[in-house]
């Protein structure tokens, strides 16, 4: 092999490498971007669980009212030089697809609590009745207040709710929050 040959084979593998490399970091900045956004949605849709669940119990559509002769009825609203088309479609998606979320985190925050309390350990279930005092609750709190109730620190309530809420994460979202993928 001629040098010229010898310095092309050479470059030719650490531009591979180069590139192999880019793209690993690519690739785990795309999954650690995932994770923080399933993190975020997490917390998100936490922070707004009341409201949710005012919007699913006061919604005018339901889907287990939904029968044959509210499809006719929603199907005679539906006319196609009618503006509102979709605005009323949007409110029966949205009506579903809230009412489906909060069935969903329901059954996961019973799911942790469960889990924190077959925990046998206080300071998890100390988590769960953080989380549930801050954004479960009928009765909106505040840190201080839980701090004050459960006789820690109020920074120790914020890192309480970041603990939980990756829990509730790893729940709501399963395995693709367990993978981080």
């Amino acid at each position: 092999m001629s040098e010229k040959e010898i310095i092309i084979k050479m470059a030719a593998e650490a531009g591979a490498k180069a590139a192999l490399e880019t793209l690993e970091m690519e690739r785990n900045k795309s999954i650690k971007g995932r994770h923080d956004r399933r993190l975020r949605n997490t917390k998100l849709l936490l922070k707004n669980y009341r409201v949710f669940k005012k919007h699913r119990d006061n919604a005018v559509y339901r889907a287990s009212q939904m029968d044959e002769s509210a499809i006719d009825i929603l199907d005679l609203m539906w006319d196609p030089h009618n503006s509102q088309e979709m605005k009323v479609e949007s409110i029966k998606k949205s009506a579903v697809r809230t009412s489906i979320i909060m069935e969903h985190i329901d059954e996961m925050v019973g799911i942790y609590k469960v889990i924190c309390s077959n925990s046998g350990k206080a300071e998890i279930e100390r988590k769960y009745r953080v989380l549930y005092a801050m954004y479960i609750a009928d009765e909106p709190t505040t840190a201080e207040k839980i701090a004050k109730s459960e006789n820690i620190d109020t920074r120790t309530v914020y890192k309480d709710i970041d603990a939980a809420c990756d829990k509730m994460a790893a729940l709501i979202f399963g395995v693709d929050w367990l993978t981080k993928e």
